[in-house]
């Protein structure tokens, strides 16, 4: 065959480039109406950027062709006035996306009407993409984060005892009884003991288990809110410091009335009616971010027992822990082989197969148990930040409206629930066995929320 035989002369397709801000997804910016059920209409919104710190960002479509991102050529107006932009972007993502930062120095004009379009050409052709949003000073009432928000993780909390009953089937009622006092061992441990991830009977593995699950929480709740590997605020994440009690310089739960920090409790359960209805925590709403909240009563914080009650309350999860239950098996730390992984992300070589396959039970338990609670630790932590607020921008983000096409599916309340696995999200919406795999995230509109690009609320009074 000659060479022009073999050679592939299709040619290379246009691209198509979307232009948002703040890497919105066009149905969520305002380019597209949303459909709210509640009238069978579309309905127009626009969101309302923050003018003093935001992104313009052109997304590529992958599946389309390759951008030559040295041909775009950006423009905003106000009116018939240009807007002074920055001059080159940032390309990220192997090159599908060109974002212009704009800060305060570029700052567009309070209370502006911004038209923006994007030209751009690629191997296979030119395209264009435009949007269309207003801007704001983002005033003191509606900013979240004006200054650093201190918050402290409570892993203390004792005010339950959780009984745990036998069914016929091999799955297990958990229920947890509200002991004013405590009953000496801390919430968050309890269920774990059901579970078999601890023992009543070596401290030393309990110490190792605990300070290890809380490691990839913590891992993963800074990963979350874009912080730094110390739990303090970075330049793209949210403008805040996650403690974990007992951390060097973390704030004492007994200072919180004049301490100018948040808290939650992560341990224990609801309260009996949110035991029946399935729920995984609770927490204070402040809308806007605007006070400190105590997390941490009775009837609030985050619920580990929940999701125990979940995992052994199913024939699968009663299936997979079948070897570390303590009515059916050798719970961690039970047996002395245990102490060789405890606390560890790898197996060590040499090991017999039975302790290899302690470990992978192990490791599977850490492993989806930090995920839950890391989630469900953000979550709680979103709602006392402000989120979900009810209606469409620029007042809401989408909480409490059937209907958007970019709803995975309606959640109630202060809720949403948005493709993947979703901070704001319900946990009754989430399976977590099928999320096992995935990192949570917060969706586009909630994290420009949390990182002061959007200005969320009602406009300011004349």
């Amino acid at each position: 065959l000659d060479a022009a035989d073999t050679a592939d002369t299709t040619p290379p397709e246009p691209p198509v480039v979307t232009l948002t801000v703040n890497a919105i997804p066009a149905e969520m910016n305002g380019s597209v109406p949303f459909l709210d059920d509640a009238d069978g209409e579309l309905h127009d919104f626009r969101l309302r950027v923050n003018r003093g710190r935001f992104t313009l960002d052109a997304l590529a479509d992958r599946r389309a062709g390759p951008v030559d991102w040295d041909t775009a050529a950006l423009t905003c107006l106000v009116g018939e006035t240009a807007v002074t932009l920055p001059p080159a972007p940032t390309i990220a993502l192997g090159g599908w996306t060109a974002t212009w930062a704009v800060d305060v120095a570029a700052a567009i004009p309070d209370g502006a009407a911004v038209d923006c379009a994007i030209a751009v050409s690629g191997p296979g052709g030119a395209t264009a993409s435009a949007v269309a949003f207003d801007a704001a000073t983002l005033p003191p009432e509606l900013d979240p984060f004006a200054e650093e928000d201190v918050w402290l993780v409570v892993t203390s909390r004792d005010l339950f005892e959780v009984v745990s009953t036998a069914r016929v089937d091999g799955t297990y009622d958990i229920r947890s009884t509200y002991v004013p006092g405590g009953n000496g061992l801390p919430d968050f441990d309890e269920p774990f003991y059901e579970m078999g991830l601890m023992s009543p009977d070596n401290p030393e593995a309990n110490a190792l288990v605990r300070a290890h699950l809380l490691r990839r929480i913590r891992e993963r709740a800074y990963a979350i809110y874009g912080l730094d590997a110390d739990g303090g605020p970075t330049a793209d994440g949210v403008n805040m410091r996650l403690y974990f009690e007992g951390d060097p310089g973390a704030p004492d739960p007994a200072d919180f009335d004049g301490g100018g920090f948040s808290m939650i409790a992560l341990g224990g359960d609801g309260t009996n009616a949110d035991q029946v209805g399935g729920i995984f925590g609770r927490a204070l709403i402040d809308w806007n971010n605007q006070g400190h909240e105590d997390d941490t009563r009775y009837g609030l914080g985050v619920y580990p027992t929940a999701l125990a009650r979940v995992a052994l309350g199913q024939p699968l999860g009663t299936l997979l822990l079948e070897d570390l239950l303590p009515a059916t098996g050798v719970p961690i730390g039970a047996d002395a082989r245990d102490m060789a992984f405890v606390g560890k992300d790898e197996l060590p070589a040499g090991v017999d197969p039975e302790t290899s396959h302690r470990f992978d039970l192990y490791a599977l338990a850490i492993d989806v148990g930090s995920l839950a609670l890391s989630s469900i630790l953000c979550h709680e932590i979103g709602h006392s930040l402000g989120l979900v607020p009810e209606g469409p921008p620029p007042v809401g983000l989408f909480a409490g409206i059937e209907g958007p096409a970019f709803l995975a599916s309606f959640v109630p309340d202060a809720h949403i629930d948005t493709a993947g696995l979703n901070v704001m999200q319900t946990g009754g919406s989430v399976n977590w066995f099928e999320a096992y795999g995935s990192e949570p995230r917060f969706n586009a509109l909630n994290w420009a929320y949390l990182t002061r690009r959007l200005v969320v609320g009602p406009p300011a009074a004349d």
